[in-house]
């Protein structure tokens, strides 16, 4: 789906991707776990446009969007969806509007049918009757959710997810882990995620990238991933065993 080659982001001298290459399969859930401070959201931010790389390729479609105009990287984006952090909600408009933002903007419905539209992208992640509510009435799952139905909406190519259960409570991450992974499956959507929630990674990635000063370093299935000899994977693998065991 997107192939990356030799890609590097600069702040200053602060060097954060260092001659990454990177290939996201088609239809496949991509998870890049890796520290705090790694680079993981500059990644994303970098692949879909909202950061331009100091110099490397990003390959979509047979198109470098690296350097691409921004008229141009436009169009590219309505094939992303995008589900930030913090779900990047508008709070000042109800939920409806928030999901039915990328319809309105790129006119991708007639309006007669735009609440049906807006019904189905809801229905999809689990929520009804929830369009007239503000996003200060929402949990934190439901405003995941809501950000989700807003990225899905224009059935896109591609998700992007930043860190999907930060600020979730255990039960509600494995609901949006189990809510991506079936969302695949359903749409044969190709998924990228960055996480640092190595229970999330592993109930969900069919592919998974460990992000090291600047680098992917291993990049393998999942199975592989569970026996892979990499000393910072080993060490992932070690803290997700101490926390397991600590909660039991």
């Amino acid at each position: 789906m997107i192939r990356i080659e030799k890609l590097e982001k600069s702040f200053g001298k602060q060097i954060v991707l260092n001659n990454l290459d990177l290939n996201i399969e088609s239809g496949k859930i991509t998870v890049i776990i890796g520290k705090s401070g790694t680079g993981k959201s500059v990644l994303l931010k970098t692949i879909i446009g909202l950061m331009k790389p100091s110099s490397g390729k990003i390959i979509y479609d047979g198109k470098d969007i690296a350097n691409m105009r921004e008229k141009d990287l436009r169009k590219i984006r309505m094939k992303f969806g995008v589900l930030f952090q913090d779900a990047a909600l508008f709070d000042s408009q109800n939920v409806f509007y928030n999901v039915a933002f990328p319809v309105i903007e790129h006119k991708m419905a007639k309006k007669k049918d735009i609440k049906n539209v807006v019904k189905n992208a809801l229905g999809i992640v689990g929520l009804e009757s929830v369009e007239e509510k503000m996003p200060s009435e929402l949990s934190g799952g439901m405003r995941k959710r809501v950000g989700l139905a807003r990225a899905i909406i224009t059935k896109p190519d591609i998700v992007f997810f930043d860190e999907p259960t930060t600020g979730l409570d255990p039960i509600m991450s494995r609901s949006i882990g189990i809510l991506i992974k079936d969302m695949q499956r359903k749409f044969s959507t190709t998924c990228f995620v960055i996480s640092h929630d190595l229970n999330l990674t592993l109930n969900i990635a069919d592919t998974i990238g460990v992000l090291y000063e600047g680098k992917i370093i291993t990049f393998e299935d999942r199975d592989s991933f569970l026996n892979s000899d990499n000393k910072l994977v080993v060490d992932f693998l070690k803290a997700y065993q101490w926390e397991k065991n600590y909660e039991r």
